[in-house]
């Protein structure tokens, strides 16, 4: 997970713990947050995780809602730049080529973080903290939303004003995304193609495509 380093806190550094590593650090505040809630997971836990000290994370983030507000913008940005370069790499492909490429990316990314996807789920489904929503919402969800539906739009040749139909598909897509990468486990209980991944991952990008088609 590429990240830049978030402003610098308090007068002096942490002593104990290894090397700040932000990627170590937000891969186990992924997996912390997945496995136990936001509520339910200390900035001791993350640390012990990561093999840092707590004070680091303390100094470089100040709390644990700066930490998680972290890892939201860093995994935002990290998609928001794979998504560009997605469609830069497909822009002068034929338009049925550039839309597969697009939702093959879109559910690769996905499903490099399917803990993540997990905690989008859980933070918009059950819980009660609007402030978290809030993060999600203008950090992540409404630039990616914005960035894929400008790229659909291109790509079938519309304008802005004529694609309010295309909006909710767009969201569906990566609603469905969301909910099947992070849940593929236990969907192979009814569909055999669970137990291949690659071949599963092929056929939701598939299943996006037409959706947004």
């Amino acid at each position: 997970m590429d990240v830049q380093k978030p402003n610098e806190r308090g007068r002096g550094r942490p002593k104990k713990g290894r090397e700040y590593d932000a990627d170590s650090l937000f891969e186990a505040a992924v997996a912390c947050f997945a496995e136990q809630g936001f509520d339910k997971t200390s900035l001791r836990t993350i640390a012990v995780r990561a093999g840092v000290d707590v004070a680091l994370i303390s100094y470089r983030y100040g709390s644990k809602l700066g930490l998680w507000t972290a890892v939201v913008d860093a995994v935002a940005q990290e998609t928001l730049t794979q998504l560009a370069v997605s469609r830069e790499e497909s822009r002068h492909s034929p338009l049925d080529e550039q839309l597969h490429r697009l939702c093959i990316d879109l559910v690769h990314l996905v499903n490099r973080r399917p803990l993540f996807a997990q905690i989008l789920i859980s933070e918009i489904m059950t819980s009660a903290d609007n402030e978290r929503k809030t993060v999600i919402e203008q950090k992540l969800a409404n630039p990616i939303y914005g960035l894929l539906l400008k790229y659909i739009q291109e790509i079938r040749g519309e304008e802005e004003t004529g694609a309010k139909d295309r909006k909710l598909a767009v969201v569906a897509a990566i609603s469905l995304i969301g909910v099947v990468v992070p849940t593929r486990t236990f969907l192979r209980r009814f569909v055999p193609i669970g137990d291949e991944p690659d071949r599963l991952l092929e056929e939701l990008a598939d299943i996006v495509k037409q959706m947004l088609t």
